[in-house]
């Protein structure tokens, strides 16, 4: 699962609390009572769980409330956003779109402006893991063959959630406990899919993340601990809104990281819940939440969903 700068918390799915035969004035009240973010597809042919994951949480996290437990112990096959077991690839295949391809670099593809400032502020740690020499400081245009996406991920992204850890994320965790009990694991994208969430960027939009994870500083880290909040109470309403600016200024991007997902995984998921194998599947939160969210179009199927 990709993490970036201001979507560790959905990549970047919290699902409503509703049973689509219910009147509306029931969804609201039972969602102001939800206590997480999973939800059970009540009339689905075996017992299938939708599970809002963060992909990035501290220790103290830990234990979680028992409804992730339940969806995972009651579950014999875990899908994710993609088949974790393939990460390698997905890592490969990920810097490779990353880079730009020979005969272009930077320079060419953002505000000369925005360049001067990151060689002005921007430094990389050089590190040589055949020698054992102490690691070096080296300017930024080591940096010029990648995309700004990626220089926002791994330049900037980082410094903004240096408590949390992808390793103790809820995907991960998910992953780990499913191994070990030896369950099912498949994911709803193929690792180029993937891949092409991030990677398949417009110059233009791209430069906006850059731009965006730059603004954020350190009111980034005090961002995620709402995010991290919302998530923990099921908040749906809260991370729905908290996206807000992100839809109001690149409205594209928004819809490309969360709604046009949403719809190509509606049949895969849908296949999912009719297989009649008890099946957990775990995405960021932000899935889960809004009017074209991932429950809404399965309302929208027949399908209830009750919030855990």
């Amino acid at each position: 699962m990709f993490i970036s700068p201001r979507r560790l918390i959905w990549s970047r799915s919290a699902l409503l609390l509703a049973v689509a035969t219910l009147p509306a004035f029931s969804v609201f009240g039972e969602q102001r009572l939800a206590k997480c973010c999973v939800w059970r597809v009540v009339n689905a042919k075996a017992p299938c769980y939708l599970v809002g994951s963060i992909h990035a949480l501290s220790e103290k996290d830990y234990p979680l409330p028992a409804p992730y437990e339940i969806a995972l112990n009651q579950s014999a096959r875990i899908v994710f956003e993609f088949d974790p077991r393939r990460h390698r690839e997905f890592e490969r295949k990920f810097e490779a779109a990353g880079k730009y391809p020979p005969g272009r670099d930077l320079r060419s593809s953002i505000d000369p402006k925005l360049l001067a400032w990151l060689r002005q502020n921007l430094v990389t740690i050089k590190t040589d893991p055949s020698r054992r020499k102490q690691p070096r400081l080296a300017g930024f245009d080591g940096q010029l063959r990648y995309r700004p996406w990626w220089i926002a991920q791994h330049l900037v992204g980082p410094a903004t959630y240096t408590r949390d850890s992808a390793a103790c994320g809820l995907d991960n965790y998910f992953l780990k406990c499913a191994k070990k009990s030896g369950k099912q694991i498949a994911g709803l994208e193929s690792v180029d899919e993937h891949v092409a969430v991030m990677g398949g960027l417009s110059d233009r939009d791209s430069e906006f993340i850059l731009r965006d994870a730059l603004k954020r500083g350190p009111g980034a880290a005090r961002e995620l601990q709402r995010m991290r909040e919302a998530w923990r109470r099921g908040d749906t309403a809260a991370l729905w809104a908290a996206d807000a600016q992100l839809r109001k200024q690149a409205p594209q991007i928004a819809a490309r990281f969360v709604e046009e997902r949403n719809l190509k995984w509606l049949p895969r998921i849908e296949a999912e819940l009719e297989s009649g194998k008890p099946t957990a599947i775990v995405a960021g939160a932000l899935h889960f939440a809004g009017p074209r969210s991932v429950i809404a179009l399965l309302q929208k199927r027949g399908y209830q969903i009750k919030q855990l």
